[in-house]
């Protein structure tokens, strides 16, 4: 994808490119990374590209119909939104651009997105899906990131959290790997307002500020002042207004200096919200009239919540007929773009003011709505719950990272300056000195890298990473035989995955080995620290329990049989089901390991027998 800097409106003045002239090769590579911020010089660059570029030349005039689309249209003007699905739809019927599946899919991400930016996010979700899928067939890196960064952040702003994780999660760690420092940094602002919308404001604040020095550092302030914003929402879920309404200030300021009061019309509602939880009605209601006038439907996350914020001030000036007019407005534009955290805070005023009128049937019903979207929201936040807890970004591995490339770059410019300062021989001396302690460092590294690997590869299944056949069963022995000393129950989870041939028949055994690995993450994801979840066969999977009682095993057991029954692999094909069946066994008096195996291997022939799909404790005595 060539130009997601269309999702940072209005931060849009990132780093420039010299007017010096550059190749083709280096206009793709400049619009491919997000260094170029500035409209004129993308719009020069494209013509630079359309002047010098014909259907002969086939890669580059791939490359150029997807910049084209990513670049060339104006998210802000609904008549360009429609312009750039027209681009996309009629360069997909084009036979040159059909034989080309990086272009198609990288199309369709293009339209997918401007169906979102169009408002049907219905239709943008549905061709996100598509595109995924795609994309993990065609193995790109490159486009997996893309297109599930996206859905991503269109799935927090929904206020589906743990798909959203899940998508961010996976997007920042391929941006990173393949070294998209532009996009890195974004895909984390979208991921650090899911941990604030998810309920966790300090994580969330942890990563803007990061986020503010980083873009300081390269002069890009406009992202600097939409992370300010952001640290004010997460300032006012922490309760802290006084503190969120300076930052929605500082914000709306800078863009009302920078852009006019147009391109601040977006921050005024953000004021005017702060404002309101401060009693500052009259205020808020000003900033809110200043924002009416470029505000207008087609712009739903905005125009819902200036409605809503609306209402809430005419509520305080007694308007209550005006109020419940805004509230219908603010509702319908939640109920289209699937806002469902807007909807929550809408039906407990609506609730409010029919009270205030003692129209108590109607006052009933928006409680019954607010309690229905409330309880929603709770199963949402449930699921991304069990889902943070697999999938949660290791901040402190990116800090320890972040130092010794640090520390690395420090100790180069020394030796640079070290360098500088000797003769020509002395420098050469240095030279071969180090080269020779690299090539040794290197050769010693390898060796014990080597060395390492045969190590873990002995005791590691090579397709799920997780402990094999051997590993498990020697720790499980080993665990079974310190219960004594430690008087702690034991509990073992034998499982495996319900016709799985038919998997490999249907779908082929790469998908098998696909479900494999879900199956592996998602079993290791629910366990604890000191749970040990192992590959002990083909479809078969072990897990071993120290400290944990039958009941709480029963209970483990049941949640990895629901929690795999609805879903999550989604990945690896669209629709794809898939159920596991469990045994479940408890020491009670077993002679050996083999023993307590023995039982939970009945019980998982007991579970088979009942239907599948379900998990089964052992009843049956040690013998």
């Amino acid at each position: 994808m060539l130009g997601l800097y269309l999702l940072l409106v209005p931060y849009s003045h990132a780093e420039t490119v010299s007017d010096d002239a550059l190749s083709n090769e280096q206009i793709f590579s400049a619009l491919d990374s997000g260094a170029i911020g500035d409209p004129a010089t993308i719009d020069q660059y494209l013509a630079q590209l359309k002047n010098s570029i014909t259907v002969d030349d086939l890669q580059d005039y791939l490359r150029l119909q997807r910049a084209i689309c990513w670049n060339s249209f104006d998210i802000e003007k609904r008549e360009q939104i429609s312009e750039a699905i027209e681009f996309a739809n009629l360069k997909l019927t084009s036979d040159i651009v059909a034989n080309s599946p990086i272009t198609v899919t990288d199309l369709k991400l293009c339209r997918a997105f401007m169906y979102q930016m169009a408002g049907d996010v219905d239709l943008a979700i549905k061709e996100y899906d598509h595109v995924i899928a795609e994309s993990y067939l065609l193995e790109s890196p490159r486009l997996i990131a893309d297109s599930r960064s996206l859905r991503g952040a269109l799935y927090s702003f929904q206020g589906n959290f743990a798909q959203a994780l899940e998508d961010l999660i996976t997007a920042q760690n391929l941006y990173e790997s393949l070294n998209l420092e532009h996009w890195a940094l974004y895909n984390l602002s979208d991921l650090a307002t899911s941990y604030r919308r998810f309920g966790d404001p300090q994580t969330a604040i942890k990563y803007y500020k990061k986020l503010i020095d980083k873009f300081m550092s390269t002069n890009d302030t406009d992202s600097a002042n939409g992370m300010k914003t952001e640290i004010g929402f997460a300032l006012e879920e922490l309760g802290e207004d006084e503190a969120a309404l300076a930052m929605h200030l500082e914000s709306y300021l800078y863009w009302k200096k920078s852009i006019g009061i147009k391109g601040s019309a977006h921050t005024a509602i953000n004021v005017a919200g702060a404002l309101i939880k401060l009693g500052r009605i009259k205020e808020a209601g000003q900033y809110l009239k200043d924002a009416e006038q470029f505000i207008d439907p087609s712009l739903g996350a905005s125009y819902s919540f200036m409605r809503l914020y609306q209402a809430q001030v005419a509520v305080e000036q007694g308007q209550f007929d005006t109020s419940l007019a805004f509230l219908d407005a603010a509702k319908q534009a939640f109920i289209h773009i699937k806002n469902a955290r807007g909807l929550e805070l809408l039906y407990q005023i609506e609730s409010d003011i029919y009270a205030n009128q003692q129209d108590w049937q109607q006052a009933f019903n928006a409680l019954k709505s607010y309690i229905a979207n409330h309880k929603q929201l709770d199963n949402t936040q449930q699921t991304t719950r069990t889902t943070e807890m697999r999938t949660r970004f290791n901040t402190e591995q990116i800090e320890r990272e972040n130092q010794q490339l640090i520390e690395l770059q420090k100790i180069k410019e020394n030796e640079l300056y070290i360098l500088k300062q000797n003769k020509y021989l002395q420098m050469l001396v240095i030279i071969l000195g180090c080269i020779i302690m690299v090539i040794l460092s290197i050769f010693t590294y390898k060796q014990s890298q080597k060395s390492k690997l045969l190590s873990i590869l002995a005791l590691t299944d090579h397709l799920t990473q997780l402990p094999n056949r051997r590993y498990t069963y020697s720790k499980g022995d080993g665990y079974f035989k310190s219960k004594d000393s430690n008087e702690q129950p034991l509990s073992l989870i034998l499982f495996d995955a319900d016709h799985f041939k038919k998997v490999n028949d249907q779908y082929g055994h790469d998908i098998g080995d696909k479900v494999l690995i879900a199956l592996a993450n998602i079993s290791n994801g629910l366990m604890r620290k000191q749970d040990l979840v192992g590959r002990v066969g083909g479809e078969e999977f072990l897990v071993i329990l120290p400290g944990t009682t039958a009941e709480q095993a029963l209970n483990i057991a049941q949640r990895l049989v629901t929690t795999i029954e609805s879903g999550g692999f989604e990945d690896i094909y669209p629709n794809f089901k898939l159920t596991i069946s469990a045994g479940v066994a408890t020491y009670i008096a077993d002679k050996d390991f083999n023993m307590l195996l023995k039982r939970a291997d009945k019980a998982l022939y007991q579970a088979k027998s009942a239907g599948r799909n379900c998990a089964i404790l052992s009843t049956e005595n040690a013998r």
